[in-house]
């Protein structure tokens, strides 16, 4: 009986990838772990993504009135990895973006000469929440409290 009431609590969402956008060169990142953000405007989110110019005509962009862009940024590597959403729920007021990240077996043996910071930016249906959790691989990375000083 309490696992359905937990399974009943739990509210999955669908998101979409956002193309075209590249890390800032003067974004305040963590080089060191894997750094999770959350944006409610497109003036938060140019301080740390830019688009690209041109944009290919696939390229996508959030819709700040009913949508928020989550960004993941991880930290500096030589060897790109493959990231991949799981999912993204809200359970408890908390919303977690759950993504895997696996070592790209294809390019193991192509090291890139220059450190690449990858990046993962997602939209998702606007919502209230206290916190956010980012956990990669089943392991909690990062954890975000709303801040509602208003």
């Amino acid at each position: 009986m309490g696992l359905s009431l937990l399974t009943l609590a739990q509210v999955n969402l669908k998101y979409r990838l956002l193309s075209a956008y590249s890390l800032s060169p003067d974004a305040s990142v963590n080089k060191t772990k894997t750094t999770l953000y959350i944006f409610d405007s497109a003036e938060s989110l140019n301080e740390i993504f830019t688009r690209s110019t041109p944009a290919p005509k696939q390229a996508t962009a959030p819709n700040f009135t009913k949508e928020t862009a989550i960004g993941i940024v991880l930290p500096p590597t030589n060897t790109l990895p493959k990231i991949s959403i799981s999912r993204v729920f809200v359970q408890d007021s908390t919303l977690t973006i759950r993504y895997i990240r696996m070592k790209d077996t294809s390019q193991t043996k192509t090291i890139q000469p220059v450190k690449i910071q990858p990046t993962l930016l997602l939209a998702i249906p606007r919502q209230t929440v206290l916190k956010t959790r980012l956990i990669e691989n089943g392991k909690l990375i990062q954890t975000i409290r709303s801040n509602d000083d208003k």
